[in-house]
């Protein structure tokens, strides 16, 4: 099995499980990004906004011509009277009639101008902090651009009038000269034949200007250049801010920041969230998965018929598959402190003993094992005792009444005294005898620094299933404890994942009834456990104990007098 990491590359479904678990993240930015869109909309500077329509009609020197290369048709280039609007020109007019203190072109910033399609008309638009300013602005500005199109029309008439005329009077005086001449010369003169051509081309001249002159004289009563349609009135809204755009950004923008702190959160936690994550990242098979609705705040041992039962049933099958045929020691490591490690494996040992053979559960995980209240028994001596010579195993083995088949080694009375005796000769000929005892010994282990002493336990196990708790095991513990198996070179079968237990839980006992008692633990008048194997752990220099030899078991296999831990 592979100790180290995938490499962290993100996939689709990271994306969609970060949407899960910080949706409550882009929720209250997005809801933020809102408030504050309503907050600017409270405090931001009003806009108002009037329009006035203007048509726009060709003056007397535009009549019956077309534009070339126009966007508008007509004989008027709307796009270029448009600019004319805002120019400096039309603004100026506009601020005399306004008496406004605004220069012509901070006026002109007011006004916006439209060409709507199909027509000759222009929506001139001014904004202003108040209704009744921004009507008064746009009619002016239309009333000062209408009088700059006439003024403008009627100079450009008289200017083409006055060039004509002076056209008129030049070639007059020119036909007078040249007459003058004439009536001096011979008849036959070559120079007379000249200047009569002469004089007959300039009066040629002359009548079409004089044509010019009263076509032009006529169009000079023409200089209106249009109308204004609709009059401009106070709005009733202000257009700006406009709360149909400024809502939708808020929120619009709250969600882009939500989810951009939401990935950047979600990838800062390095723990582990789902089973797709221990496999992905991790490298190993989930064994167990168990949801949320697996265990509530009252754990218990699962029903063989509940869904969780029906998962451990699955997992014992699996497990004795993987470590075939014969006795074997799987250990059961917790790769985060807490009571999760030990619930696992209290519900594997007790599927084991009714799917299979006979089971031992181990409890090694001294500070948090929780398996002895599990199975409804009492605080009693156990694997400190063992491992401190102070018991034997035929003593401190309890059978829980309704788990028939299973034997459990409590953590001990004194869980101190595994942390000074518990040494490798110690580990190895405990392991030893279990073996001989049951088909599956399962030893539960924090494989924490807390959990080192009995940790060493890893080294004589034939597999190790990992634990991992979602959302609670970061990558990192989970990373430590594969190495230290490794390092004990305990295989690992895979990973159990079950959601945490939470700090706040109960634990609901097993059917009540009156445990089956170890062989060797006969109890006197006081309640005191008392009988003790010969050879076995007890601290005395020999490995001898004072007491009768245990007496025999029947399948349990505990009260074997060959199988004995020799003394340290």
């Amino acid at each position: 099995m592979n100790s180290s990491q995938r490499p962290d590359v993100p996939e689709t479904v990271d994306y969609t499980g970060v949407l899960r678990r910080r949706w409550w993240i882009v929720l209250a930015l997005a809801l933020i990004g809102l408030v504050g869109a309503v907050g600017y909309l409270s405090v931001a500077a009003k806009a108002y906004t009037a329009t006035a329509e203007v048509f726009v009609a060709p003056t007397g020197g535009e009549t019956g011509s077309q534009v070339q290369g126009s966007r508008t048709s007509g004989a008027v280039d709307l796009d270029t009277e448009a600019q004319n609007v805002t120019s400096g020109a039309v603004a100026t007019i506009a601020g005399k009639a306004m008496k406004s203190p605004l220069t012509a072109y901070q006026l002109s910033k007011e006004v916006s101008v439209t060409v709507p399609a199909n027509s000759q008309d222009l929506l001139i638009a001014c904004t202003t902090p108040t209704a009744a300013s921004a009507a008064v602005c746009a009619n002016d500005f239309a009333a000062a651009y209408l009088q700059n199109r006439s003024t403008t029309a009627a100079a450009s008439l008289a200017s083409q009038l006055k060039t004509l005329q002076g056209k008129v009077t030049a070639l007059q005086k020119s036909v007078t000269t040249l007459n003058t001449e004439i009536s001096a010369q011979s008849a036959n003169s070559p120079t007379r034949l000249s200047d009569e051509a002469v004089v007959a081309n300039d009066k040629t001249l002359i009548n079409s200007y004089i044509g010019q002159i009263t076509t032009l004289t006529g169009e000079a009563t023409n200089t209106a250049g249009g109308h204004v349609i609709t009059t401009a009135t106070p709005p009733g809204k202000p257009s700006s801010p406009d709360k149909t755009l400024v809502l939708p950004s808020g929120l619009i923008a709250g969600l882009l920041i939500g989810l951009i702190a939401a990935f950047i959160w979600d990838r800062r936690d390095k723990r582990l969230h789902s089973a797709q994550d221990v496999e992905r990242l991790l490298d190993i098979p989930v064994m167990l998965s168990l949801s949320r609705k697996s265990f509530g705040r009252q754990v218990s041992l699962a029903s063989p018929r509940s869904r969780t039962g029906k998962a451990f049933t699955e997992l014992a099958h699996t497990v004795a598959a993987s470590l075939g045929e014969g006795s074997h020691i799987l250990l059961v490591a917790g790769a985060t402190p807490g009571p999760e490690a030990s619930v696992i494996a209290a519900n594997l040992a007790a599927t084991l003993a009714r799917t299979h053979s006979e089971a031992v559960l181990v409890c090694a995980d001294l500070h948090d094992s929780v398996a002895p209240e599990l199975f409804g028994l009492a605080d009693s001596r156990g694997l400190a005792e063992v491992v401190a010579g102070r018991a034997t195993v035929g003593e401190v083995a309890r059978g829980p009444a309704g788990v028939p088949g299973l034997w459990v080694i409590p953590p001990g009375a004194d869980t101190s005294l595994a942390e000074y005796h518990l040494q490798h000769d110690t580990a190895k000929a405990l392991t030893s005898q279990l073996r001989r005892d049951a088909r599956f010994v399962i030893i539960e282990a924090q494989a924490t620094d807390d959990g080192a002493d009995t940790f060493a336990l890893a080294e004589f196990a034939d597999a190790a299933l990992l634990t991992v708790e979602t959302n609670r095991t970061s990558r990192t513990e989970a990373s430590t404890c594969i190495r230290r198996l490794h390092r004990m070179r305990t295989p690992i079968l895979g990973a159990a994942v079950l959601p945490p237990l939470g700090p706040r839980f109960s634990i609901r006992p097993s059917q009540p009834g009156q445990p089956r008692l170890g062989a060797g633990q006969a109890e006197n008048r006081d309640g005191a456990v008392a009988g003790r194997a010969h050879g076995e752990l007890s601290g005395t220099p020999n490995g001898t104990a004072s007491g009768p030899d245990r007496p025999a078991r029947s399948r349990e296999g505990h009260g074997d007098p060959a199988d004995r831990v020799p003394g340290r």
